[in-house]
């Protein structure tokens, strides 16, 4: 399947056994590896076939056909690259704009940013919001979250959070932490099993918190 950017988590279930293989692209070069504007994919979930279609036939049976994981790898490389090399390309700008979000940890006023890129407000929204699948505000709400999230796993409080990431006060971190994950940060903590001394958690993303597992 293929997920854009969302605002809000997924959440899924499964048997108790799970095993896949993850490609975390860059918007930018998900915008040129599939070919169209990316609010076509954000916020929601998409079958290969819908979007590639024959393409991820074939690639599926080159995958099969390899006789290892170096080979599958290499198979990976190859086919995505040529993807995207016949795809639109990704607009300078807008992969400045995406870096310095993401330098920021989406703390970076959105209006200034605009001005960086040279584009008037309407047209820095539409370019990165077609190359991203997000608006700028969009992307700083997720990228300002993901750090919070990290600082309140790693013995900071949500109220130390909260100025940190330059929410207006823990009140308004409580309100984004809520809408966008679905509950408050004290109770992702106990999700996370924080307050369980024995409790492991394994992340997707080195560095990132990406997981949380629910009681079924």
């Amino acid at each position: 399947m293929i997920s854009g950017l969302s605002t809000r988590a997924t959440f899924g279930r499964h048997g108790g056994k799970l095993h896949g293989l993850e490609i975390i692209l860059a918007p930018w070069a998900a915008f040129s590896l599939f070919g169209t504007p990316m609010w076509n994919l954000a916020e929601r979930f998409t079958d290969p076939a819908e979007l590639l279609g024959h393409r991820s036939e074939l690639l599926v049976e080159q995958l099969e056909a390899s006789v290892d994981w170096a080979e599958r790898f290499t198979c990976l490389d190859t086919v995505l690259e040529q993807w995207r090399q016949a795809g639109p390309p990704s607009s300078p700008r807008v992969r400045y704009a995406w870096r310095e979000l993401v330098r920021s940890s989406g703390a970076l006023p959105i209006k200034q940013l605009a001005r960086q890129t040279g584009w008037s407000w309407r047209q820095f929204e539409h370019r990165f919001r077609e190359q991203t699948g997000l608006t700028p505000k969009g992307a700083a709400r997720v990228l300002r979250l993901r750090r919070a999230l990290r600082l309140i796993t790693r013995s900071h409080t949500p109220s130390q959070a909260a100025a940190a990431c330059r929410y207006s006060d823990q009140a308004h971190f409580a309100r984004e932490f809520k809408a966008m994950i679905g509950c408050t940060p004290r109770q992702f903590l106990h999700i996370r099993g924080v307050d369980d001394a024995g409790s492991e958690i394994a992340d997707r993303v080195p560095g990132q918190v990406t997981s949380a597992v629910l009681a079924s």
